[in-house]
């Protein structure tokens, strides 16, 4: 047998195959031995060549438990195809059918030995054949021998014919399992070039860039993501240096490090900005990952590449957000101070200047227009002001209709960039005196803006980026306070005066629970100069600054809820002033100032209910100074306020009446009591033939009205004596008849009430 057969693979079938045909022979050689011992005629030589076959089988098996394979099969084969030759030859020769074996073999031979094997035993048994037919023709043959030979070859045929039937039906089933094997080595190729297939399009259809290259970073690989977002074609990169299209952006020492990194047998890791073929910048992440065999050895590169665009443009959207203002694409305050910090300190020549400006009456525009028109009319501004204004021009929107600009190194001295700021200021002036035309607004809109500015000086002569924007704050406000289109350039003084309003509020916010207010009364008398009540005023007792004016801490409380704790206070302590004897018997009325903000607060009928509730005063003898500001924000809400007061018993007075803007309409409309005429007319009556005709013209009204008439600001006796002639029922208050006198000392001296009588009603209190 040759040696190849049994080392491809086929050691087990075929020793099956031997043991088989071993077995086989081993049965058939008795066989035939035992049909020639009982035959009649005993041909002794084809017994032998029988007991010959069960002895070679015998041989052969022995062989086989020894593992002499190779012995096995050559000595199974050859012996019993020199066996059957014999058996042919005692059998009859050409003319016996024990021929038959002479195919049987030859075919066992073809499985068993092989192609050289298999020709040398055709060409032996067409050589046994042909001496056969020549030297021993059947005739010649005794007939007991023909005999016997053809009971042998009966029998020896058929045992051949089920031989090779064997041998081919074990072939067959060695075919099977081979089919078997091989059609599961298929379907194994088959599921590997599945999962071939998947990871290629794995890497091919990855969104992010692919790109193999061999050892010598040649690319030998990229992927459709690459090529759409490179912009080059397939045939392009192929071949080609990676530094040539993939890694344009990697600078010469960037690419040693990576080269010596990834020769170390590490990933390299890296972010670069590459190049497209039409030469559009690409920010890209990179991750150069090494290709090994089973042994280690480096074969390929992978480079993984990511997009960081949307990472790029997210930063900016970011940045944006941060250092610019979303509506008109301006910077914003945070990068206002970031500028002014920078300007200050890193040039040091000049002196630079902060113009603030301020749409006027931008609220009233957004009530009236909606927020869409506003916003237009805020992109309209900004693009006005890029406009007039020089290149060089810092810009920044920091509010709603507020804008910040900046102009470097004006001028060394504070006075020259004063005056230039002054003069921007006048051209900024001008350029809003054209109308603006906004796109969802067919109508055209006029703007007045006040603007506040300030000298900027360099950090070496003490400049300050944060105190700049505070101060020209400061100076907006006060451009504000003097009127639509106002300019006012910061002044020391004006951060003073913030900084005590400031004081002020925080201190008057614990000053009056503390016990800090003090409460003042002004008598009010009739023409004959009989008291016949005072106007409640307030003072507050500062423990460092002494007695502060309410023309200081007012103003300050306005601003603020303050107002209303305030006028809660006053508005109690005249109520329990008003519970007293000394008030109480005598019908002396107190007249209490009630701010704008006080008259509309939800909560104000409630809590003077409940004030005269718990003091027990008069409502009679109350009377409620409301000024023309409080009732023309929501006259209806007034009115109805109003009549309830006088349904309470509570009157109400119009304060200084004749400085509003809608006097007449509020007389009109309102069921008040009392007008208290302002003293900007009274101080002038008796000089000004205008101010008197105009008190006159009051007083006259009044009376048709039924008014009671209180003129305040009486300081001299010219002055009482003609309004008493105008109408003798008028109530008058001024320095004439007194000064404002704290509460103890005004009951002393005007109503003569002792001091010990005082106490106790404070103790009350």
């Amino acid at each position: 047998m040759q040696r190849h057969f049994v080392e491809a693979g086929y050691r087990l079938p075929m020793r099956r195959m031997v043991w088989l045909g071993c077995l086989w022979m081993l049965g058939l050689g008795a066989l035939m031995t035992l049909v020639g011992w009982l035959s009649p005629s005993i041909d002794p030589q084809v017994m032998v060549i029988t007991l010959a076959i069960t002895v070679l089988s015998l041989v052969c098996m022995g062989l086989a438990r020894a593992r002499q394979w190779d012995w096995v099969v050559r000595c199974f084969v050859w012996g019993h195809w020199l066996l059957s030759l014999l058996l042919v030859w005692r059998a009859g020769g050409f003319y016996s059918s024990a021929v038959i074996a002479f195919p049987a073999w030859l075919v066992i031979a073809v499985w068993m030995l092989g192609l050289r094997a298999s020709l040398l035993m055709f060409a032996a048994s067409i050589t046994a054949l042909g001496v056969f037919w020549w030297f021993f023709p059947m005739i010649d043959r005794p007939a007991a021998m023909q005999s016997t030979a053809a009971q042998m070859g009966l029998i020896y045929v058929p045992g051949m014919l089920v031989l090779v039937l064997m041998i081919s039906l074990q072939a067959r089933l060695i075919l099977g399992r081979r089919v078997q094997k091989g059609q599961a080595m298929l379907a194994t190729l088959q599921a590997s070039q599945n999962e071939l297939r998947k990871f290629y399009l794995a890497v091919q259809q990855n969104p992010e860039s692919i790109v193999i290259t061999d050892t010598e970073l040649k690319v030998v690989y990229v992927n459709d993501a690459f090529l759409v977002r490179s912009g080059y074609k397939r045939e392009q990169v192929l071949g080609q240096s990676t530094e040539l299209v993939s890694t344009i952006g990697m600078d010469l020492g960037s690419r040693q490090r990576a080269l010596a990194q990834l020769a170390s047998g590490t990933i390299w890791r890296g972010e670069m900005t590459n190049r497209a073929s039409n030469g559009e910048a690409l920010r890209e992440s990179l991750l150069v990952v090494p290709i090994r065999t089973p042994q280690g050895e480096v074969v390929n590169y992978v480079e993984l590449k990511r997009d960081l665009s949307e990472r790029v443009l997210a930063e900016r959207h970011i940045h944006d957000l941060v250092y610019l203002d979303s509506l008109t694409g301006l910077p914003n305050r945070h990068s206002l101070t970031l500028h002014l910090r920078e300007l200050i300190h890193t040039q040091q020549g000049d002196c630079h200047g902060l113009l603030l400006l301020d749409v006027d009456r931008f609220s009233v525009f957004n009530d009236v227009h909606g927020m869409q028109h506003s916003d237009e009319l805020v992109q309209a501004m900004g693009a006005r002001l890029v406009e007039v204004l020089p290149d060089d021009t810092w810009i920044a929107r920091i509010a709603a209709a507020e804008f910040a600009i900046v102009f470097a190194s004006l001028h060394p001295h504070a006075e020259g960039v004063e005056e230039q700021l002054r003069q921007y200021a006048h051209t900024l002036k001008k350029a809003l005196q054209k109308p603006f035309s906004l796109n969802s607004w067919v109508e055209t809109e006029l703007v007045s803006c006040c603007m506040g500015g300030v000298v900027l000086e360099p950090a070496s002569r003490g400049g300050n980026g944060n105190d700049a924007l505070r101060f020209a704050s400061v100076a907006l406000h006060e451009a504000k306070q003097k009127g639509p289109g106002s300019l006012v350039l910061f002044e020391p003084r004006m951060a003073q005066d913030v900084h005590r309003r400031v004081r002020i509020a925080k201190d008057l916010h614990n000053g009056i629970p503390q016990g800090e207010l003090r409460m003042y009364l002004q008598t009010q008398a009739d023409a004959r100069g009989r008291c016949v009540g005072a106007e409640v005023l307030v003072r507050w007792q500062h423990p460092k600054w002494g007695l502060v004016s309410p023309a200081e801490f007012i103003p300050v409380a306005e601003e603020s809820e303050l107002i209303v704790r305030l006028g809660d206070w006053v508005l109690r302590r005249a109520c329990l002033l008003l519970a007293t004897p000394a008030l109480a018997g005598r019908g002396l009325r107190l007249s209490v100032n009630v701010s704008a903000f006080q008259f509309g607060h939800e909560d104000f009928m409630s809590s003077l209910e409940q004030v005269l509730q718990e003091t027990g005063a008069n409502p009679h003898q109350l009377t409620l100074e409301i000024t023309e500001g409080a009732v023309v924000r929501d006259l209806d809400q007034a009115r109805t306020r109003i009549e309830a007061l006088t349904r309470m018993g509570i009157e109400a007075s119009l304060d200084d009446f004749g400085t509003g803007y809608s006097s007449m309409y509020s007389l009109q409309r309102l069921p008040i009591q009392e007008l208290k005429i302002d003293q900007s007319f009274v101080s002038g009556s008796h000089r000004s033939e205008k101010d008197a005709a105009l008190v006159e013209a009051m007083l006259l009204m009044a009376r048709r009205l039924q008014l009671r008439v209180v003129a305040e600001g009486v300081e001299l006796s010219e002055q009482a004596l003609q309004l008493t002639q105008w109408n003798p029922d008028i109530v008058l208050q001024g320095m004439l008849l007194g000064k404002p006198l704290p509460e103890q000392e005004w009951l002393s001296k005007v109503l003569g009430v002792d001091q010990g009588g005082t106490q106790s009603a404070a103790e009350k209190t």
